[in-house]
């Protein structure tokens, strides 16, 4: 694959989150760089190898739910794509969300992510995770959204259902 399909697929799949498929795109000694204080998150700082950027990776889901995230890429220069990412995350311990603008650039090589470096407003960004880490050391956390549950004592009745019989395939097509 030509680099710009590889960073189309990846951007598609890291879209939705799909870790194992993303990674299938990248090379065993890739290196991923996240331009911030490294001290500030456990994905942030630079990653060596494909294990090390997929524990990155993880751990940015743990941590956030993706709101937005749109990137749209910028242009392709030989091996090199420059991607601007529109973004919103929302901290799950925390309730805080993030939102703005990255910058990724890409190296690819024979189909393969070899490099990928990513650039956001260092000073927001780092500001947004001491705020949180703050939050998180003063246990101001919010909790998981809760089910909803059926009232005790009522009986809501499931709507009826016409037929019992599930319809087979035949005929179909």
């Amino acid at each position: 694959m030509d680099p710009l399909a590889v960073a189309t697929e990846v951007y598609a799949l890291w879209s939705v989150q799909d870790v194992e498929s993303t990674f299938a795109h990248v090379a065993e000694d890739a290196v991923y760089a996240l331009h911030f204080d490294e001290d500030l998150a456990p994905f942030a700082g630079i990653s060596h190898g494909r294990e090390a950027m997929m524990a990155a990776f993880y751990a940015m889901i743990e941590e956030f739910d993706y709101l937005k995230y749109e990137p749209t890429i910028l242009g392709v220069d030989g091996d090199v794509v420059r991607v601007q990412i529109q973004f919103r995350f929302h901290h799950r311990r925390t309730g805080e969300t993030l939102e703005g603008s990255m910058r990724s650039v890409m190296t690819v090589t024979d189909g393969q992510i070899v490099r990928c470096e990513e650039y956001l407003d260092r000073g927001h960004v780092e500001a947004f995770m001491r705020l949180i880490r703050q939050r998180e050391a003063d246990n101001e956390v919010v909790p998981p959204p809760e089910i909803p549950k059926r009232p005790s004592g009522t009986n809501v009745a499931l709507p009826s259902r016409k037929t019992t019989k599930v319809p087979d395939e035949e005929g179909c097509g």
